[in-house]
C-alpha cells in the first residue's frame, strides 16, 4: 500500500474513532460568526494541536479569569464526546447577524446537548457565563467519576491507544456489558417472584404467567438505562460514543415497546376477566379491539423513538405524514366513518351481542361488532355485515331489549255463537290469563271488539314476561291451546269466511210479523236498557232481574 493511500486510511480512522472534530490544521481563533466560534473552541482541544487558551478564546471571561474559561472549554468538548454529539460544522451558521426561529442571536452546538449554545455579544460569539454555569452542571452530573484520573496509574500497556480507545476503556465497556447482563438478570429474578407473591397475597389468579414474561425485557430496560448513565465516565471517542448510545437507545427502545405490548396483555387479561362478569357481550368484543390499538399505538410510539434516536427530523416527519394524511384522510372518509361509528356503537351501546334487531331493513341477531362493520346474522342464517356508519345513523329497533312481549289478536267466533256464550268466553278467557305464569298480570285487555263480515270478533291483547323468542312461542302456544280447549267447551265454533244463501218462502210468517211490529222492537230495546229486565251491564255473571 503506497504512503498516500496508508495515510487516507488512517486520517479515516482518526476522523470515526477520534475526538469531537479532527482537521489537519487549526484555525486562528475567530468568534465573529457561529462556525468561527464553535470551531475555534473545538479545533485548538484536538491532540495534534491542543491549546486550551486558544480554545477559550470565544468563552465570555468573568474578571479576565482565564483559567475557569480554559476548564469549561474542556468540560464542553468532554459533554459533547460523553454524549456522543458530533458536531457538524456545515450544518451551522456563518452569517454573523444570524437568528434563530424565536428571534434570538442563539446557535446550539448540537441538538443532544441543547444546554450548551453560544450567543451574540457585541460583535461576537461567546459562550455566555449562563452557559457556562449549565455546562459545570451537566459534566458534573454526566461525568460522576473521572475514571481517567485513575487511569494515570494504571499500567503503560492499560494507557496504550488504538484508534483512539484505550485498554482500559475497553475492559471498561466489557465490564459495563457484565454489569448490564447482571442487572437483567436480577431484575428479572426479582420481579418475576415478586410479582407472583404480591399476586397470591391479593388474590388475582388472571395473568400469572403474562406477568412472568414482563420481568425480562424490564431487566433489559434498567440494564440499557444503568450501562448509558455509565457509559460517559468511560470518555470514549465522540465517534465511538455515538455509535454505541445509538446502539443503547435502540435496543432500550426495542424492549420497552416489548414491556408496554405485554403490559397491554396483562390489561387485556383483567378487562376480559370483568367482561366475563357482566351479562352484556357488548363488552367481550370492545376488549379485543381496545387491546389491539393499543398495541398498535405502542408499535407507533416505539417506531417514533427509534426514528428519533436515528436522528431523524420527527417533527418533519411528521408534518410531512400530516399533509398526506389529510389526502388519505379524503380517500378513506368511509373508513374513518366507519371507525367514528364503531366508537358511538361501544359507548352508547344501543345494543348487546345476541340481541335480536332491525337495523336499516336487516333483522337478526348480532353476532359481532368491529371497528369498521356490525355483522348480523338473519333468520335465514345468512351473515350481513352492515358498515358501523351506516348502523351509527340509522334507527335500531331492538327486540333484544324488550321486557314483555306483546301478543294482539282477534279471536272471530261465527255468528250462531250467542251473546251468553261469547260473555262466558270472554270471562273464561280472562281467568286463563290470570292462572298462566308467563302472562303479564297488571296489564291485559279481553273484549268483544267488531262485527266482522264473516264473525264476531274478540280482542286478545296481552304482554308475555319472558326472556327469549322461544320462551315466547312456548308461552304462546300454551295459552292459545287453552283457549282452544275453552271453545270447545263452550261450544263455540271459530270462523272463518263464508257465503250463507237465504232463499225467500214466499210469505211472512205470524213471528216475522210480530217482528216488524214497531211495538215489540220498542219493547226488546228497553228491556236491554238500564232498567230493562236484560240489562247485563256487569257482564254474563252479574244478571240482574
Amino acid at each position: 500500500m503506497s504512503n498516500t493511500k496508508l495515510a487516507y486510511v488512517l486520517a479515516l480512522c482518526l476522523s470515526t474513532f477520534g475526538g469531537t472534530l479532527a482537521w489537519s490544521a487549526p484555525i486562528e481563533p475567530d468568534c465573529s460568526t457561529p462556525r468561527a466560534s464553535i470551531q475555534t473552541l473545538l479545533d485548538w482541544l484536538q491532540p495534534a494541536h491542543y491549546d486550551t487558551a486558544k480554545a477559550a478564546t470565544c468563552i465570555e471571561k468573568r474578571n479576565d479569569d482565564a483559567t475557569i474559561a480554559e476548564l469549561r472549554a474542556r468540560q464542553i468538548l468532554d459533554i459533547l464526546d460523553a454524549k456522543g454529539a458530533f458536531v457538524q460544522l456545515d450544518d451551522l451558521p456563518s452569517d454573523p447577524n444570524y437568528a434563530n426561529s424565536e428571534g434570538e442571536a442563539s446557535v446550539v452546538m448540537s441538538r443532544k446537548v441543547s444546554d450548551v449554545t453560544v450567543d451574540k455579544r457585541g460583535d461576537q460569539w461567546l459562550v455566555t457565563l449562563d452557559t457556562q454555569a449549565s455546562v459545570a452542571v451537566l459534566h458534573e452530573n454526566l461525568l460522576v467519576i473521572d475514571l481517567r484520573r485513575y487511569a494515570r496509574s494504571l499500567p503503560a500497556w492499560m494507557q496504550s491507544r488504538g484508534l483512539g480507545v484505550a485498554a482500559w476503556q475497553i475492559f471498561g465497556l466489557v465490564g459495563l456489558t457484565l454489569i448490564g447482563l447482571i442487572i437483567r438478570t436480577v431484575v428479572s429474578w426479582f420481579f418475576a417472584g415478586q410479582a407472583q407473591r404480591v399476586m397470591e397475597r391479593l388474590k388475582v389468579v388472571w395473568g400469572q404467567e403474562l406477568l412472568a414474561k414482563v420481568g425480562n425485557p424490564l431487566g433489559a430496560v434498567i440494564a440499557v438505562f444503568v450501562v448509558g448513565s455509565l457509559l460517559p465516565t468511560l470518555v470514549l471517542p465522540v465517534r465511538l460514543n455515538e455509535f454505541l448510545h445509538l446502539v443503547l437507545d435502540v435496543i432500550g427502545t426495542i424492549y420497552t415497546v416489548v414491556v408496554l405490548y405485554r403490559v397491554v396483555d396483562l390489561l387485556s387479561s383483567w378487562l376480559t376477566q370483568k367482561a366475563n362478569r357482566t351479562e352484556t357481550k357488548l363488552d367481550d368484543q370492545l376488549v379485543p379491539l381496545i387491546s389491539r390499538a393499543l398495541k398498535i399505538l405502542v408499535l407507533v410510539l416505539g417506531g417514533v423513538f427509534i426514528l428519533e434516536s436515528l436522528n431523524y427530523d420527527v417533527a418533519s416527519l411528521l408534518a410531512g405524514l400530516g399533509i398526506g394524511g389529510l389526502a388519505f384522510a379524503l380517500a378513506a372518509k368511509d373508513t374513518i366513518a366507519n371507525l367514528f361509528g364503531s366508537v358511538t356503537i361501544f359507548t352508547s351501546k344501543p345494543f348487546h351481542i345476541g340481541d335480536w334487531v332491525v337495523v336499516a331493513g336487516v333483522e337478526g341477531t348480532v353476532e359481532t361488532v368491529g371497528f369498521r362493520s356490525t355483522r348480523i346474522r338473519t333468520f335465514y342464517n345468512s351473515l350481513v355485515s352492515l358498515p358501523n356508519s351506516v348502523v351509527a345513523d340509522s334507527s335500531i329497533d331492538n327486540y333484544g331489549e324488550r321486557r314483555y312481549r306483546r301478543l294482539k289478536m282477534m279471536l272471530g267466533v261465527t255468528y250462531s255463537t250467542t251473546s251468553d256464550q261469547i260473555e262466558a268466553f270472554v270471562e273464561g278467557i280472562k281467568g286463563l290469563l290470570q292462572a298462566h305464569p308467563a302472562v303479564r298480570q297488571d296489564y291485559y285487555e279481553v273484549h268483544f271488539n267488531t262485527f266482522s263480515a264473516s264473525s264476531l270478533d274478540i280482542l286478545l291483547y296481552v304482554f308475555f314476561d319472558v326472556a327469549s323468542w322461544t320462551e315466547e312461542l312456548t308461552a304462546r302456544h300454551r295459552l292459545l291451546i287453552d283457549i282452544k280447549r275453552l271453545a270447545e267447551a263452550l261450544e263455540i265454533d271459530f270462523a272463518f269466511p263464508t257465503q250463507t244463501v237465504h232463499l225467500d218462502q214466499g210469505g211472512a210468517s205470524e213471528s216475522s210479523s210480530l217482528a216488524d211490529s214497531q211495538a215489540q222492537l220498542s219493547e226488546i230495546a228497553y228491556d236491554f236498557g238500564p232498567k230493562g229486565s236484560k240489562a247485563r251491564p256487569d257482564g254474563l255473571w252479574a244478571v240482574k232481574g
